[in-house]
């Protein structure tokens, strides 16, 4: 059995151009490949309780 990817191409692409990014070419290609490996490893983040917990919310102010 084919495991379905978890990224798939036309997703990407459309993600890309709706940020207005240029993913033709191998550069593109490279970084879908590089996005497939990764998204795996952040399926164990689904295993954390985050029940009750309050978002981070960095203060967005400049520094001078």
């Amino acid at each position: 059995m084919v495991e379905k990817p978890l990224l798939l191409k036309e997703t990407f692409l459309r993600i890309g151009e709706n940020a207005g990014l240029d993913l033709q070419g191998p550069h593109g290609e490279a970084l879908h490949a590089y996005l497939e490996g990764l998204l795996p490893l952040t399926k164990s983040l689904e295993e954390f309780d985050l029940t009750g917990l309050e978002p981070f919310m960095p203060s967005l102010t400049q520094k001078e």
